[in-house]
């Protein structure tokens, strides 16, 4: 949440107790203090004392700044600035501040010293916020004008109760969560808002914003609320708007192909969530559907396959709480135009009701109905993209995933508004925008981006022709770079300034103006510089393999004979081999196909207003008088709010006239370099990582959704950096990643003798490597679905113990031999899995092992490993004859449960290649928990994708490459008996 040094007499009086303060008032006692350490002998005004003690402390220090008291003092100045009967005028601050600090109103070293250190002192404030990445909050002392008083005025000038109810202002005109709107961009809402009887604001807030000098203020304020409001404001949603239902969508793009990824999200309007939802099926009943909490308020269902989104665009979606019928519904209406706009926080696409300026977004746009109306909407839209949005967008109607009867428009990045269109979705809300995306973006309270892969920088202006952006030095306030474009628009990329980590400040300056109109911050981060308060806060994870559990799980319980810790093992089992890895496949019979049953959730009436594109808008009353600024109405059938400008009711004539135009823009867009498609790379991925050190599931989530955004490529990342030993990850019994930390930094010896390079090592240390032992030791070789590996040619004993000297590395020599021989049977980790009561199901597929592939069964009375079916929920379950006796089921991951399977009937879905020394599975059926990542450390990367003929048949397979025959006759000892 934004963080204002908002003195209420409350808080006050706390800090008073806290401080032990004697005084008959608090404030008189923070003066009192204050004047202490600034006012000298004779009256004298100095901020020497305070300006050398903030100086003093590192830019990245965790402690309280020392200036705190005295700017709370400035703050208290500033409250009082328009209140009459004291003589002063209502924007008199100097005056204020002196009589607060029993001076002369006129005191000239007070002005003075003021405006040469109040920069200074509130940017370290604003410092030490961002270093507790937003655990005290967001800073907000920031001045597009008045620099110096405003500071002060910006913390001071609206109340905490008038800043909570903005978030009705915020859902009363639509405007999305995280928008970054520039101040007077936000002006015409408050005007409408402020000025309505029926505003849910205080009058001291009316009565400020009739104040022409207190607008830009209050915008600037207004501004920071919506970019850091995340829709969660439950009377707001309720009072407007009631439940509301979204899309969320993702695309992917990977070595099957490319899909476009559907999920439904929720913003919650009760404390009461726990995921637990029904939704309304086009069979006329309520089915159980399962939400899992996201960043910034959002639900989201976790799988979506089930689904039928063809019916969930077309229809009426309704979603209530588990058994609460008659209470809240979250409900989604059709439309014929869905703007998805990229959400940071997501890393996804967000439904939005508009589009926005300069940020990277999604169309979907119905092409079924009247096909007259179908035509015109695809047709329209091209039109006004062509001439407002960036080049490089395209269209497709055909991609996994595309619901039929849609046309998805990609690569969409509105630079101005259409002078008009019936589609205002279409219609952004700001003229001028100053946006900051693209690249990395680290998870954090605080936006932060990756050095390695850093954001761009893109600005519109529809005011003025000329514009100008400019990159400084957060710390010294140092120019680093200025653009320049007298088109109204602009498109650069960072990446070429060599940045280093650090704070930037973007500024945006329209025409000949010397404030900027917008401003925002570029903090760039790597695994260079590590975020200290995460990796405090980070868990310890290791796998203990006193239990088996320990082989799919790490944990914070520390084993005493066998833990294994990155690629580092302490402790052997030491299982005698007893079977020979052999070629035959066991599961060489003919595949099954396994046809899903999607459920639809609502069918349209063919003739409604989504159909056939004729909404039927009821507006207000007019009762003559002058028109209003805005207009708004809502169709009657499917509950589109649109609003109209006042004028468009005012003069027929004029009105068909605008109708009858075509969409054309102020600014040319045609020299924008054309968008090019978003490609993050697996090392800066896992820099960012080894900056974070460790967590919740949730950061290593944010992370994977921005190099693709499927739920599927979300597991298989964790699970690669799970497997290549850079990363531990605590799971639930289910095998769903819980929390995660970076392993520590190792020199793993693969088969051919190379030394491969694991977990937290930072760019500074290879570079101490080069310069030590030349900078052809360290090899960087790229991988296709994996980080580079980074592999160090065999040195002497002498310089290896240097290397490893650097990150206080562990040496592990044979790494793949040393962790195989510390791994437990399959067997016991079966007999280990936590057992539950047979859970009930509507519908069930069994692993046939003769196939490698599910089938469709209708009985779970046998041992084996089966996919059921509740709801909407999947759950992987194993079954040995002893459950099948006590009616128990081991719930755990796929890959375990197949496994499973094949253990209990003393087979492997493994076989071997000794020629080649390599290790096949079906794919799909990867090695699970350490048994992959003792495969993989024996070639030191990823099982490579592979064909072999089955029974007549191509089938994809998972290679693990050089593992001699000793050893694969170890891991399949450890697989079958």
């Amino acid at each position: 949440m934004p963080a204002y040094m908002d003195l209420e007499q409350d808080l006050i009086d706390e800090i008073a107790v806290a401080a032990e303060g004697h005084s008959d008032s608090s404030r008189t006692s923070l003066v009192d203090v204050v004047r202490g350490v600034t006012v000298e002998e004779g009256d004298t005004f100095s901020l020497a004392k305070i300006v050398v003690a903030t100086r003093a402390m590192p830019s990245q220090s965790l402690r309280e700044p020392p200036c705190l008291a005295f700017l709370a003092v400035t703050v208290m100045a500033a409250e009082e600035m328009g209140k009459a009967g004291e003589g002063l005028a209502p924007h008199a601050y100097y005056a204020r501040l002196a009589r607060l600090l029993g001076l002369v109103d006129q005191d000239a070293a007070l002005q003075k010293q003021y405006r040469q250190h109040a920069e200074l002192l509130w940017k370290r404030v604003n410092k030490w916020l961002e270093n507790l990445e937003g655990g005290r909050g967001i800073p907000t002392a920031f001045a597009l004008t008045h620099r110096y008083v405003g500071l002060p005025i910006s913390q001071a000038l609206v109340r905490e109760s008038d800043r909570r109810r903005l978030s009705f202002m915020f859902v009363q005109y639509g405007l999305s969560p995280g928008m970054r709107l520039a101040p007077e961009d936000l002006k015409p809402y408050l005007d409408m808002w402020l000025t309505s009887s029926s505003s849910a604001t205080s009058s001291n807030l009316r009565r400020l914003w009739s104040r022409s000098d207190s607008r830009d203020r209050i915008a600037a304020i207004a501004a920071v609320e919506l970019a850091s409001w995340d829709g969660g404001h439950p009377d707001a949603q309720n009072r407007h708007a009631g439940g509301r239902a979204i899309l969320v969508a993702n695309m992917r793009t990977g070595f099957l192909g490319s899909s476009f990824d559907l999920s439904l999200a929720l913003r919650p309007t009760g404390t009461q969530m726990n995921g637990r939802m029904e939704i309304f099926e086009t069979a006329g009943k309520w089915s159980a559907i399962a939400f899992v909490p996201g960043a910034a308020g959002i639900w989201r269902t976790s799988y979506t396959e089930e689904l039928d989104f063809g019916s969930i665009l077309d229809g009426l979606v309704r979603i209530r709480h588990a058994n609460a019928a008659g209470e809240l519904e979250y409900k989604r209406y059709p439309r014929r135009i869905v703007p998805l706009i990229y959400d940071e926080l997501q890393s996804a696409y967000v439904q939005a009701d508009r589009l926005q300026l300069g940020l990277d977004s999604l169309l979907l746009v119905r092409t079924t109905g009247t096909s007259s109306v179908a035509f015109g909407t695809v047709e329209e839209v091209k039109k006004v993209l062509s001439s407002c949005a960036r080049p490089g967008f395209e269209t497709t109607t055909i991609l996994d995933g595309l619901p039929a009867g849609w046309t998805l428009f990609t690569n969409v990045q509105m630079f101005t508004a259409p002078t008009f269109t019936k589609f205002n979705e279409l219609i952004p809300l700001a003229r001028n925008q100053l946006t900051v995306a693209g690249g990395l973006q680290i998870p954090s309270r605080i936006r932060k981006w990756s050095t390695i892969s850093p954001p761009e920088i893109r600005a519109t202006v529809q005011s003025e022709r000329f514009l100008r952006v400019t990159l400084v030095d957060a710390e010294n306030e140092e120019l680093i770079h200025e653009w320049r474009s007298d088109s109204g628009t602009l498109v650069t990329p960072i990446s070429g300034l060599g940045l280093q980590d650090g704070d930037y400040q973007v500024s945006l300056f329209t025409g000949s103006k010397t404030v900027p109109t917008q401003q925002a911050s570029i903090r760039l981060r790597s695994g260079d510089a590590v975020d200290g308060l995460t990796w405090n806060r980070a868990p310890r994870l290791t796998y203990n393999l006193d239990t088996p559990r320990g082989l799919f799980t790490a944990s914070e319980e520390l084993g005493s004979k066998i833990v294994v810790d990155g690629l580092s093992c302490d402790g052997a089992a030491n299982i005698e081999t007893s079977c020979s890895a052999k070629s035959e496949i066991s599961w060489n019979g003919s595949r099954t196909s396994c046809q899903r049953k999607r459920v639809s959730i609502g069918t349209p009436d063919p003739t409604s207003c989504v159909v056939t594109g004729a909404h039927h808008i009821k507006l207000p009353t007019w009762f003559g008088g002058a028109s209003p600024k805005f207009i708004e109405g809502e169709c009657t059938s499917c509950g589109l709010v649109k609003r109209f400008p006042g004028w468009a009711f005012s003069n027929r004539k004029l009105r068909k006239e605008n109708i009858d135009k075509s969409p054309h823009c102020a600014i040319t867009v045609a020299q924008l370099p054309p968008v090019a498609e978003a490609t993050i790379e697996w090392d800066a991925a896992l820099d960012a990582l080894v900056h974070l050190g460790g967590g919740e599931s949730t950061s290593l989530e944010t992370v994977a959704r921005q190099l693709q955004g499927s739920a599927i490529f979300v597991e298989n990342f964790a699970r690669a950096l799970e497997t290549l030993g850079h990363i531990a990850i605590e799971r639930d019994p289910r095998g769903r990643a819980k929390r995660w930390e970076l392993s520590p930094a190792c020199l793993a010896q693969t088969a051919s003798g190379q030394f491969r390079l694991t977990g937290g090592w930072t760019r500074p240390s290879i570079s101490s490597i080069k310069s030590r032992v030349g900078p052809g030791v360290i090899s960087r070789v790229a991988q296709e679905n994996g980080p580079s590996e980074r592999l160090v040619q065999s040195l002497s004993a002498k310089d290896l113990k240097f290397i490893a000297e650097l990150e206080e590395a562990a040496i592990v020599p044979d790494s793949g031999a040393v962790l195989l021989k510390a791994l437990p049977r399959l067997s016991d980790v079966g007999a280990a899995v936590d057992r539950i009561s047979l859970p009930g199901f509507e519908s069930a597929e069994r692993f046939n092992l003769a196939s490698a592939t599910w089938i469709p069964t209708g009985d779970v009375s046998n041992a084996g490993a089966y996919r059921i079916k509740r709801g909407f929920e999947k759950l992987y379950i194993y079954r040995n004859e002893a459950d099948v006796k006590e009616g128990s089921a081991a719930v755990a991951g796929p890959h375990l449960t197949k496994h499973l399977a094949a253990n209990a009937i003393g087979k492997t879905l493994t076989f071997y290649l000794p020629h080649t020394e390599e290790i096949l599975t079906p794919l799909g059926c990867q090695l699970p928990g350490l048994y992959d990542r003792a495969a993989v450390a024996f070639a030191g990367h990823l099982p490579l994708p592979s064909l072999v003929k089955v029974s007549g048949e191509q089938r994809r397979c998972l290679s693990y490459k050089s593992i001699d025959q000793k050893y694969a006759d170890l891991l399949t000892t450890l697989l079958t008996t």
